[in-house]
């Protein structure tokens, strides 16, 4: 093929569906704006539906809003909360094509950007003798395939501290690729520029909560005592807070921590369930009539209420719960599994579903590195996130490395039991659920993130499968 072959047809190029546009030229670039060791800069059209089509086209749209698409896929064949991807040879010459990318969001139209390049290209890649190559894709015409997806989680989040963030723009590219469409992001001082990663990251539809402790560092999360006078200045300091830092500074909602980080249930004769649950009550009440319908997140542990959730059921129903440390892996900080607790570990997780009646529930997964524990730097003030020089990401990326590559291996082996988890969830669960991962973007798209994200989006496929589909991605880092 010559690199005048291809064209984009889009019919808007607006909110979402641009960024979908950019990031579909963007990938498209590396394989046909360039002739191997030619120095002659082509550019490739971009062009409004309507506009003369070439011998190689590839359709991006709203199913609504296109006519082409329309006469090549059936409405009903698009899911209605997912994408379809269709490849095809072009009807007016067949020895070209037509790609089309079609959803019924924008965001789900973002996804079928993203599967075509880090799905179809590896796995239609055309084969020479013994090696598959993907740079060589379009080289030739394409395979003729039609696949969609559908999403069994509608909110799919990551958890990460602030500060460790070198590249938030990155970071944020990074989750949409992934289909994560949520980010809590903690601080202990809310960053200068965060109006502005809430901007960006609007841009690809993921909404942003901003995290800070109502009594997690103050109270204590392991050894103080949970005393009237501290409780008092932690609801104080609490709605404070929020007036003065967060209200108005754009955020999709709020998530807080506070003292349930710990492995006793009972603090000066008083059940922590009970305690917390009364003080969160009122904060809430006093944060909603500042902020009618904030959206609040309480990140709860299940080590010190597990066995009081009778406390934990008087909990506001609009206050929503995103559950951590229930069990083993996939709940576990690392991703080891002790198999003769899982089945305990997925009998607690039923109770969680069940739970007041069975909304507004989130659940964290975790065996993913986020910090090194052992060498925690805390905040010393207000800061930019995510505006690192490049060293510095250089820097993180290398002193974790052999962490990821360990990582990576006790996924391949223990991530099956993340799928019978979310196998579980989905025949369990009641209601809408938030589908958590703690851990990390930062430096790239690492395989534990990406089989994760892969699984939260759905479920249905075989472990090893999933683990094919993901690992041939040309975006995942493996050092």
């Amino acid at each position: 093929m010559k690199q005048t072959d291809w064209k984009i047809i889009y019919t808007d190029y607006s909110g979402i569906t641009k960024r979908a546009i950019n990031f579909l030229f963007k990938e498209m670039s590396a394989y046909v704006l360039r002739e191997p060791g030619v120095y002659k800069p082509y550019t490739m059209p971009c062009e409004k539906e309507g506009a003369e089509l070439f011998k190689n086209n590839i359709f991006i749209s709203l199913y609504s809003k296109s006519k082409i698409i329309q006469s090549f896929v059936k409405e009903e064949d698009v899911p209605k909360n997912g994408f379809l991807v269709k490849v095809m040879k072009n009807p007016n010459d067949e020895s070209g094509n037509y790609v089309i990318l079609t959803a019924h969001s924008e965001a789900q139209l973002y996804y079928s950007a993203v599967s075509f390049f880090d799905d179809y290209v590896p796995k239609y890649a055309p084969k020479y003798y013994s090696f598959l190559m993907p740079d060589c894709t379009f080289n030739h015409p394409l395979l003729e395939a039609c696949y969609s997806k559908e999403q069994d989680n509608e909110t799919r989040s990551i958890f990460t501290w602030g500060h460790s963030t070198n590249d938030y723009r990155l970071y944020i590219e990074n989750m949409a690729r992934l289909r994560l469409n949520e980010i809590v992001i903690w601080n202990e001082y809310i960053p200068l520029n965060m109006p502005d990663l809430i901007e960006y990251a609007h841009q690809f539809g993921i909404r942003v909560i901003l995290g800070y402790s109502w009594g997690w560092r103050e109270v204590g999360n392991r050894t103080n005592e949970i005393t009237n006078e501290n409780i008092q200045q932690t609801k104080e300091l609490a709605i404070s807070r929020y007036i003065n830092e967060y209200k108005n500074v754009g955020a999709d909602g709020i998530y807080f921590q506070t003292f349930t980080e710990r492995n006793e249930e009972v603090v000066g004769g008083k059940l922590i369930s009970e305690i917390v649950t009364d003080m969160v009550n009122e904060i809430a009440s006093k944060l909603w009539e500042i902020t009618p319908n904030l959206r609040i997140i309480f990140g709860l542990h299940a080590t010190s209420v597990k066995n009081h959730l009778d406390k934990i059921e008087k909990l506001h129903k609009d206050i929503e719960i995103l559950w951590e440390d229930c069990g083993e892996f996939p709940y576990d900080y690392y991703p080891y599994m002790r198999f003769d607790a899982f089945k305990e570990t997925l009998e607690f997780t039923e109770k969680l579903l069940k739970l007041r009646g069975g909304v507004n529930v989130g659940l964290v997964f975790k065996g993913v590195m986020m910090l090194d524990w052992g060498n925690f730097a805390h905040q010393q003030g207000p800061y930019l996130i995510g505006e690192n020089h490049e060293k510095v990401a250089k820097h993180d990326r290398q002193v974790r490395a052999n962490a990821w590559r360990e990582l990576s291996s006790q996924w391949l082996k223990n991530g099956n039991y993340v799928l019978e988890t979310l196998k579980f969830i989905k025949k369990n669960k009641l209601g809408k659920i938030n589908m958590c991962l703690a851990g990390t973007l930062d430096g790239g798209i690492y395989l534990p993130v990406a089989l994760c994200a892969e699984m939260f989006y759905n479920c249905d496929d075989e472990f090893g499968n999933v683990v094919k589909t993901v690992s041939t991605r040309d975006c995942i880092a493996y050092d």
